[in-house]
């Protein structure tokens, strides 16, 4: 596939092309190889990209998990003395995910062919992921691929612990919220209206809220096919929003800005971010490099941003403290270390650490607002069911008064 890249020099000259490579890995390897520093590398032309792309749509996934597991079992392999192409296959023979068998077969036939490790992986780019080969890349012109792999399996297997840890803690909230939610359309749709009709046989005057909570009742089965309508617009509309680069933008500033979750969102992010570019500065790729291939993997736009003025500052011959100490939304702690680890050449492992440390305080931070928000939830709506519980035994009430 031919690619066209804008890339800069050691002198800041800025130089394009056109150049031929199965992966955008082995383009920056291929310009790394000339003292040049990539700016952007993209496919030339779109009539060359949509088989593939279209065949990776059709596609079975490849889970994180399995990576994780493949990734591990690699790095064992390695450490122990085992070739990788003889690795790949002995893991592809046992491998119970088909689509994951038929890439690592894939990946062995071009081993075998002659081809690198990197080359070989580049051309499944879209089951390893740009960061993942870049780093392979990396570490097998280093000759630290056992190494390397290791840390990528921690790397997968703390961003599984992390989606497991989030799925556990909010599991409970939302199913309670969704109970809560049907028990009172449950209220609303069929208890309310047997009392009303109750209420019109014996004449009784009934108070304000049951009058209007009775009201809405009516109304929302009378024009279901209205309200109900209405609804459902609404809900696609909300996910065409979400979608769209405002939406996005939107939400991801609510996220870091809201004062009850920005803690959690800051310090996952942050440590997510430092820590995945920690691993490819100390797995061998260039800081540039490093830095757009965190970029591309982050999903909040902010954080997105933040890295284009990062990889603007160092395509310009200048550190990345500054940016992060002038960014509202990272902890001033995180520059300081970053400006510290600039100055003793540390910058690896310090990002390393401070990425282990926010997500494990982002994780603690979760933990709480988890604590926080199911009594949150239960008061809430046992106020929304005791208020209409009370419009529909205030009237019983003042019936039995009136009655004795």
């Amino acid at each position: 596939m031919d690619y066209d890249y804008t890339a800069k020099s050691t002198t800041g000259e800025t130089m394009t092309g056109l150049l031929e490579a199965p992966s955008v890995a082995e383009v920056h390897r291929q310009l790394r190889e000339q003292n040049l520093f990539v700016v952007s590398a993209k496919p030339a032309g779109r009539r060359r990209q949509r088989g593939p792309s279209r065949a990776r749509f059709w596609s079975p996934k490849v889970s994180k998990r399995d990576l994780m597991t493949l990734t591990s079992q690699l790095a064992i392999m390695s450490r122990t003395g085992v070739d990788l192409a003889s690795a790949l296959q002995n893991i592809a023979e046992q491998c119970p995910n088909a689509a994951l068998r038929a890439t690592l077969q894939k990946v062995h036939e071009d081993i075998l062919s002659g081809k690198a490790v990197s080359q070989a992986l580049g051309n499944c780019e879209h089951v390893f992921g740009q960061s993942y080969v870049a780093s392979v890349a990396a570490a097998e012109a280093a000759g630290r691929l056992p190494e390397v792999l290791k840390r990528l399996a921690d790397l997968l297997r703390s961003e599984l612990r992390m989606r497991s840890t989030l799925r556990t803690l909010l599991a409970y909230p939302i199913v309670l919220a969704s109970i809560s939610m049907l028990v009172v359309s449950a209220l609303m749709f069929f208890v309310l209206p047997q009392f009303s009709k109750v209420f019109d046989q014996l004449g009784i005057s009934l108070p304000a809220i049951t009058e209007l909570l009775i009201g809405i009742s009516a109304e929302l089965r009378g024009r279901f096919w209205l309200w109900g309508g209405l609804f459902v617009a609404a809900v696609i509309g909300l996910i065409l929003f979400l979608r769209s680069a405002a939406g996005r933008r939107c939400i991801d500033g609510l996220l870091m800005n809201m004062v009850f979750v920005r803690g959690v969102t800051r310090s996952l992010l942050i440590g997510r971010t430092f820590r995945l570019l920690g691993t490819m500065i100390e797995s061998g790729v260039p800081l540039l490099e490093g830095i757009r291939l965190t970029r591309s993997s982050i999903g909040n736009s902010l954080f997105r941003r933040l890295f284009e003025d990062l990889e603007r500052e160092v395509v310009n011959g200048r550190g990345l403290s500054n940016t992060f100490l002038e960014t509202p939304f990272v902890p001033a702690a995180a520059g300081q270390m970053v400006a510290t680890a600039e100055r003793t050449g540390t910058l690896a492992t310090v990002t390393q650490l401070m990425g282990e440390f926010y997500e494990e305080e982002g994780e603690t931070r979760l933990r709480d607002l988890a604590t926080v928000l199911e009594p949150m939830i239960i008061i809430l709506m046992g106020v929304v069911v005791a208020f209409i519980v009370m419009s529909v035994m205030l009237p019983v009430f003042d019936f039995a008064t009136a009655a004795r």
